[in-house]
């Protein structure tokens, strides 16, 4: 089965309204001390010209949210798939990795190391958010405004706090934010490897990391 003919399958009804995609970003190592924490020893990745093809609008409603993880080298190619899906960025946030101890939770990095990992918010139309998250999860910078014009998105980017489990595994309070955001959601997580009830999932480690409790 192609990738478009799943992503039909899987379309419910008038498509989805959030969609939080983490995609197999594939990128060099400067060198081998590196090479078991890149993400290629984990689980497959692929180029950015395949990423940039998927899809994804056939599954999003007319007015859709998409939260997008991306990894601090390859902004620039995060920017350019919200672009080629058929998205508009609007802002962006970052999860702050801590250890099992509540320490920051240092990765590999080329000049700067980061214990940081950003994701971007995007938007198909005028998808319908909550202001709920302000009181879910810190926020800062709050004299930065989304450009988002008439929307609801709360001022100030999204710092989320969370504890890191398996490689590339994401935060519960990511997706905690995001119920929080469109509670009434038809939500979508992409390159999921975890199930969770109220959210419909595609990839092809779908069910890996077990359920969501």
């Amino acid at each position: 089965m192609t990738v478009l003919q799943s992503f039909i399958d899987l379309r419910p009804s008038g498509g989805f309204d959030l969609i939080m995609a983490d995609p197999p970003w594939r990128f060099d190592n400067w060198s081998e001390a590196g090479a078991e924490k890149n993400a290629t020893a984990h689980y497959g990745c692929e180029g950015i010209d395949w990423i940039k093809a998927l899809p994804v609008s056939v599954l999003a409603a007319p007015d859709c949210l998409l939260w997008l993880w991306a990894t601090n080298p390859m902004l620039p190619e995060a920017l350019s798939c919200i672009e080629a899906w058929g998205f508009t960025f609007k802002t962006a946030g970052t999860w702050v990795k801590r250890t099992t101890r509540g320490k920051d939770a240092f990765g590999t990095g080329y000049i700067l190391r980061s214990s940081n990992e950003p994701f971007l918010i995007a938007t198909r139309g005028a998808p319908k958010t909550t202001r709920a998250t302000r009181s879910t999860l810190p926020t800062y910078d709050d004299g930065f405004h989304s450009v988002a014009e008439g929307g609801d998105w709360p001022a100030g980017s999204i710092t989320i706090k969370g504890r890191v489990r398996a490689h590339s595994e994401k935060p519960e309070e990511a997706f905690t934010a995001c119920e929080a955001l469109m509670p009434h959601a038809r939500r979508l997580e992409l390159f999921s490897r975890t199930t969770r009830k109220g959210w419909a999932a595609w990839g092809n480690e779908t069910g890996k990391l077990g359920s969501a409790e």
